[in-house]
């Protein structure tokens, strides 16, 4: 009987099973940071040859079937460069999104993997407004051109509006047309002040704006570096904000809303 009591009485030392998989998560992910510098090379390689290999596929898309089609290609190309470079992409906010509404799409900018991320998980056709030195690189400048996407020379003033038309009639046949309204990456992670030009097709197609945050880029790959991390990244989109009661007079009012919209997610 005294065993018994004695033995009920006794208390098994406490074993914390989490504290065995918060340390086997901390071996996985310093076993990667020691392993990836190796696999760097291999990344640039992976990431140059299926670039090439998509691009000629969206060329040869668009010759023989669309434009949708070319931006399908594009959407894979980027979901399969996340992965290789191990970064994990989530979207939240899909339902805020009409599949029948064309829309502007405006998104902060810190890196280079911003546009997989974008590319990759926002459910739109989108018709991307982007510098005039892509259009030089071999092979995929010219899949840029036959998917539709636009270029803008943002030094003449006189061509940079002809693109700016021309995204406008993008958007009037159908597709999304997305702007960093920033103009360039920022180097801090914190928004730039905007330029007025997406605003203004906007207020011109009165089609709605559709703010999107993306976090995690900088961590992945900052501007000034060419040293790319694994990572997570998130695109986080917004409510529409219609530009209804919005004129050129008052688009500043317009351009605060979308970056008070758009800041208020980022780290």
């Amino acid at each position: 009987m005294n065993l018994r009591r004695n033995l009920l009485m006794y208390q098994l030392p406490h074993i914390s099973f989490s504290s065995y998989k918060l340390r086997g998560e901390q071996m996985w992910d310093r076993a990667i940071g020691l392993a990836f510098p190796v696999y760097r090379p291999v990344l640039v390689a992976l990431v140059t040859l299926d670039t090439f290999l998509c691009a000629i596929a969206a060329i040869l898309y668009t010759y023989f079937d669309s434009q949708n089609r070319g931006h399908s290609v594009a959407r894979f190309w980027s979901r399969l460069n996340l992965a290789l470079s191990g970064v994990s992409a989530s979207m939240s906010g899909e339902d805020r999104i009409d599949q029948n509404q064309p829309y502007i799409v405006m998104a902060n900018h810190q890196s280079h993997y911003d546009v997989f991320a974008l590319m990759g998980l926002l459910p739109l056709q989108l018709r991307w407004v982007i510098k005039m030195e892509l259009r030089k690189i071999p092979i995929f400048g010219i899949a840029c051109e036959k998917v539709g996407y636009i270029f803008i020379d943002r030094g003449d003033h006189e061509k940079a509006q002809k693109s700016l038309e021309a995204a406008g009639e993008k958007i009037r046949a159908g597709s999304s047309v997305i702007f960093f309204p920033e103009g360039t990456r920022s180097a801090d992670g914190k928004l730039q002040p905007f330029k007025k030009g997406g605003f203004v097709i906007a207020l011109e197609a009165k089609v709605p704006i559709l703010p999107v945050t993306v976090v995690g880029g900088k961590e992945v790959l900052p501007k000034g570096s060419l040293h790319i991390l694994p990572g997570n990244m998130k695109v986080i989109i917004h409510e529409p904000i219609y530009v209804d009661g919005y004129t050129y007079e008052t688009k500043e009012r317009l351009m605060e809303r979308v970056k008070t919209a758009i800041e208020k997610d980022l780290e």
